[in-house]
């Protein structure tokens, strides 16, 4: 198994749940965020392939980070909608990336969208809204 690139870091915990199918990385880019993801055995379905749920899950945890740092201060924000399309297929060992937009960072709502590749496979893509619940505070 290749290592992790080195100009990722871990994402902080997002909750209880993420600990369990972490860690996830992240990098900032000029044009927003990148998550990413080595699969190991415990992301697969039953026919050696990353399970839709954590596929789901990678991206769900990819937009609360960029939704959290879409405005200064960083923002609360909670899924309200989320909608994914299977294009692909990555197994154990393999490393996928989540390229998020953030399209647009109101008051209220916040609207993303993202592609994940697999090398240069695109294997889905995702949209979703985010309700803007109040600002962040790190944990103490």
């Amino acid at each position: 198994m290749s290592k992790i690139p080195a100009d990722f870091e871990v994402m902080p915990d997002l909750g209880a749940f993420h600990k369990l199918v972490g860690p996830i990385y992240f990098k900032r880019t000029q044009s927003g965020l990148i998550a990413g993801l080595r699969i190991d055995e415990r992301h697969q379905n039953l026919g050696a392939n990353i399970h839709g749920g954590m596929l789901t899950t990678f991206v769900d945890s990819a937009f609360a980070y960029a939704v959290r740092y879409s405005q200064s201060p960083p923002i609360r924000g909670v899924t309200t909608s989320l909608s994914v399309e299977f294009m692909g297929m990555a197994g154990a060992g393999q490393w996928i990336e989540a390229h998020v937009e953030v399209m647009r960072s109101g008051k209220r709502v916040v609207f993303v969208n993202c592609h994940v590749w697999r090398d240069d496979e695109r294997i889905a893509r995702a949209s979703a809204v985010f309700q803007v619940v109040g600002p962040y505070h790190e944990p103490r």
